[in-house]
């Protein structure tokens, strides 16, 4: 591995977490936090969609190519899109643990 892909994984897990974290509330986390989250969600996302045999973000390129004659690469889209996703997951597990689904808050 070398240092651009370390690079990349860092910056897309560190967007990925942070976009996880703004979609399920209750997570105020440093940008440390969010990049280890995206990290790990990149991995629960990969595992899921290798799994379904699905190939994410390869719908949403083709669609801004065709709108906007913009190509954007398959993969970075693709881990973008399986990060969030796996980010959200392990955001949605950690909130039924705490036991916040389906519960309110008392201000």
């Amino acid at each position: 591995m070398n240092v651009i892909n370390i690079i990349v994984m860092l910056v897309v897990g560190a967007i990925s977490g942070t976009v996880a974290s703004k979609i399920i509330k209750g997570f105020d986390m440093s940008l440390l936090a969010s990049s280890l989250l995206g990290i790990a969600g990149a991995v629960v996302g990969a595992t899921i969609f290798n799994f379904l045999n699905i190939t994410p973000g390869a719908g949403i390129a083709s669609s801004l190519s065709k709108t906007f004659q913009v190509e954007i690469p398959t993969n970075i889209l693709g881990m973008i899109v399986s990060a969030v996703v796996g980010s959200l997951l392990i955001l949605f597990a950690v909130k039924l643990i705490r036991g916040g689904i389906g519960k309110r808050r008392k201000k």
